[in-house]
Formats: structure tokens, sequence, C-alpha cells
């Protein structure tokens, strides 16, 4: 059972957290005389705390172990089901679920299960416009449609669904079938037993209709807030028209304060205009293939010691094409993870002939962006604490956890390297992606001003003095000059 999922921990985060609880179950509403649906009922932190009387309750779940608890709710019916795989392989069912249109549904479900990919085919065969490698979307997708029209559910989901490319379908859905009454964004922390660094959290509820230009949604940002959020709930009533969900709905949905918070006074361009934003190369077989310092070590290792005076810090033209004509051979390589500006790399990569053709070949492997390899350009991390930050790399080949920033004309790459590096850069991706993941995509939507020839001189002469006194000591003149380009 379950050979699907991968996991087996079921991604369940559960928490009782009284004032999300509370805050759900608020916006949830009075339940009496209900028939409600829980996909995911956990150890029922929702279930028997409701509101009212239901008529009827439907608890689902996949973990047996939630089975052993004797919750002895009122008028509730337990199923051991897989909700999802209900829906995927119909055909599989060991139980039939009522078929039934419920009122209401409160659901806290898994985030990121770990499907198989034979699994995520399946799922995108049956259902080829729902994002099949999220767990969460796939159960506010499914368990929408056993509502009725009008019926109301409310959600606690990580807030990707509202940037995500990958997510763009959910947005569709939300505005044709699951129009919100409220958004609520919060940091992961108030779970109070999980932290996830990739995101933050968001509590969405609404009901089964479309959203119109003309609908409200109270959307309150609680992320940089300690107040409960039951008490923000009585007390912020920030309105969104459904106009901008309609208008942004294949970009982003951001809360429109923000965009009036981190203004930029004078015309812009995106950062994809002025620069090629590409993530580098993928082994395929990192602990055969890259290599670090022996004598200087990285703090996380992960490939084999390597002598770096074999390492090839000058290799031809040809050589970056084709590779070098040696048995085993080394040049430098830029890996994810935050470094200091100026900081040469001591990780390596093998770029001998044998090296490259296996990289070309396997199928694990992915040689991608290969144009871009051993150019100047700066490097920022797939993966930060959320802050963006950039360092200067040329002559080497970057990895997949690394993108690659190239100004497509020279004169702008100093300015980026101090732009990319201040906070209002950071403030500015946040309006793509407000997430910790900095991704190609969303980093070459990033809004830069237009510069001037002399500005631009200005950044080249900043990034030179900063080569000979130290980055930091040249914090307050790029402070300065950011200030006086915005």
């Amino acid at each position: 059972m379950h050979q699907h999922i991968t996991d087996k921990s079921f991604q369940g985060f559960f928490t009782d957290a009284h004032d999300l609880r509370n805050t759900m179950i608020t916006l949830l509403g009075d339940v009496s005389n209900q028939n409600i649906i829980e996909p995911c009922f956990g150890e029922g932190a929702f279930i028997k705390n409701l509101i009212g009387n239901p008529k009827n309750i439907d608890a689902i779940d996949i973990d047996e172990n939630h089975f052993l608890n004797d919750l002895k709710i009122q008028n509730c019916n337990y199923f051991h089901a897989d909700f999802i795989d209900y829906f995927v392989q119909p055909n599989n069912r060991k139980i039939v679920l009522p078929n039934t249109e419920y009122d209401s549904t409160i659901c806290n479900p898994p985030y990121g299960l770990k499907f198989s990919q034979e699994y995520r085919k399946l799922i995108k065969k049956a259902f080829p416009d729902v994002y099949a490698k999220e767990s969460y979307a796939l159960f506010f997708y499914f368990t929408l449609q056993k509502l009725k029209k009008g019926g109301r559910y409310v959600f606690i989901i990580p807030d990707t669904f509202l940037t995500s490319t990958h997510l763009r379908s959910m947005r569709h859905f939300i505005l044709e079938s699951a129009k919100p009454s409220h958004i609520i964004q919060f940091k992961s922390k108030r779970f109070g037993s999980v932290n996830f660094g990739y995101c933050n959290m968001c509590i969405i509820a609404g009901n089964v209709a479309t959203l119109s230009a003309d609908s409200e949604v109270n959307w309150i940002d609680a992320i940089d807030s300690n107040q409960p959020l039951l008490q923000l709930l009585e007390t912020d009533h920030t309105i969104v028209r459904g106009d901008y969900f309609i208008n942004n709905v294949d970009k982003a949905w951001i809360n429109p304060k923000l965009f009036e918070l981190i203004k930029i006074s004078r015309e812009t361009v995106t950062l994809g205009e002025i620069a090629e934003c590409k993530t580098g190369i993928y082994t395929g077989d990192n602990q055969r293939f890259c290599g670090y310092d022996s004598e200087n070590p990285p703090k996380r290792i992960n490939g084999h010691p390597v002598d770096w005076s074999l390492v090839n810090i000058t290799p031809t033209e040809f050589e970056k094409e084709h590779g070098i004509d040696s048995d085993i051979a080394y040049v430098p390589f830029f890996r994810g993870g935050h470094r200091n500006i100026f900081e040469d790399t001591n990780s390596c990569i093998r770029w001998d002939h044998e090296a490259v053709a296996y990289y070309y070949k396997d199928k694990k492997a992915r040689l991608q962006n290969k144009d871009f390899y051993f150019k100047k350009g700066l490097a920022i991390p797939m993966v930060t604490s959320g802050r963006l930050t950039a360092s200067e790399m040329d002559n080497c080949i970057f990895d997949q956890g690394v993108v690659g920033v190239f100004a497509k004309s020279a004169s702008y790459h100093d300015f980026l390297l101090i732009y990319l590096n201040h906070p209002f850069a950071t403030e500015q991706k946040s309006l793509v992606s407000p997430g910790a993941n900095n991704s190609a995509n969303y980093l070459k939507r990033i809004n830069v001003p237009k510069l001037t020839e002399a500005e631009l001189l200005e950044a080249s002469k900043i990034v030179e003095l900063a080569k000979v006194q130290g980055w930091e000591k040249t914090e307050d003149k790029r402070n300065d000059f950011i200030s006086s380009v915005f």
C-alpha cells in the first residue's frame, strides 16, 4: 500500500497551535447542521473543536497511526484511505467514500509528499491541469471537488501558490472555482514545532464560486507581526479587489501594500532584460567528478579531496569547449552557498575528455547552459536564508545550485554586483517571490533601475575601490550610491 509515496512520514506537520487553530475555525464559522469533509484529519485538532454541531463529519486519513487515537466526536465517520489516490486511481479503491455534496471543509494537508516519478506521470495523465509534484495543491483541488456550490473552505498551506510559476494552475483554479474571502500570510514558526526555511505559510479561506473583478479579499500580511492572527482578523481590514487577482494570475499574487513600500523612482528594466540568468551543471555523480582543495576544504564537503596544484586555472578556449586532453583534469568550480564577494572558489570539477563525454551522455547529468561556462559573471546561491547575495566569478564552471548572472553589457557588471548585494534588491525580489529560493526564472523578473553611463562608471569606481580596501569598508559609498540612483 502507498508504494507511490517514497517518504512514509507522509509529510504530516501536525500542529495544535491554538491561535492558528482558532483562527481557522473562526473563518469556517458556525457549522451547525452541516455535512463536513476533512481529507486528512491527523490528530483531530480541527474537527473536535468546531463551532456548532455539524450534521455529519467524514474524516479521512492515510496514516493508520491516526486511527489509534480514540477520537470520540459526535456524528463523525472515519475512513482509512489515500485521499489523493482515491481520485488518481479510482479502480484501486479499497473503500468507497460517501457520495456527498459537502457544505464545508477545514484542512491542514501534507506539504511536499514525495511521489515516485511513475506516480507523478499518472497524476499528470489523469489531471493535466494540476501540478503533480505538490501534494497540498492536489488536496486543495480534490477536496473542493467534493463541496457543493457556495461551500465553505479553510486551508492552511505554504504560500508558494501565490507566486510559483509551477502553481499557476492553482491560481487559475482559485479564480474559477474557489473565490477567496481571506488570505493570511505568516511565518511557519507560528506552528511552534516546525519552521520551513523555503517559504512562509498561509491560511486561505473562501467559497466554491467564481472570483469577479469587484470581489473583495481580506489580505492580512502577518509575516513580520507577532500579534495573534485571531486579533489581526478583527483589526486588519486590508482589502484587495478581485481585478488584481485576475490581472496577475499568470505572474504572481503579491500583497499590493508591498508595492507602495518598495518603489523605484525612475524608469526600470527587469534583470532579464539586461542580463542572462542561467543555472549550471549537474554531473550526475558528484562524488566522482567534483573535488575540493585538500588543504582548504569547504565547510560542507561534497566530492573528493584534490591537490590544488593539479587544477588548471587557465584552460585554452579549445579546452573550455571540448575538455582537457588528460587522464584526469580539473578546472575551478563555483558551487551553491554564500561566499564573500571576491572570494576564490576552493571547489573544482573534472573537465577531461572522459568527464565531458560522461556529462553529455549520462541520463542523470545535465550539461545545461554550457555556453556560459568560463564567462565573467555573478554567482547567486539558489537557496539562501532569504537575502540575495552575489559574488564575482570568472573563468570557471558553475553548478545547478548557482544562478549565474551575466550582464549583456559589460558596463552593467559592477553595478549589478553592488545592487544584488543591497537589501533593496532583496525587497524587489520579494515582489516576485517572497520565498527563500532564487531560481533563474524569478531573478530575471526583478526590477532594476536604468542608469546613465556616468552612473555605471561611478559603480565601477566603487567596485575597484572595494577590491583594494575590502567590500565592508566601502559600505557607506555603496549605500550612498544606491540612494542616489533610486
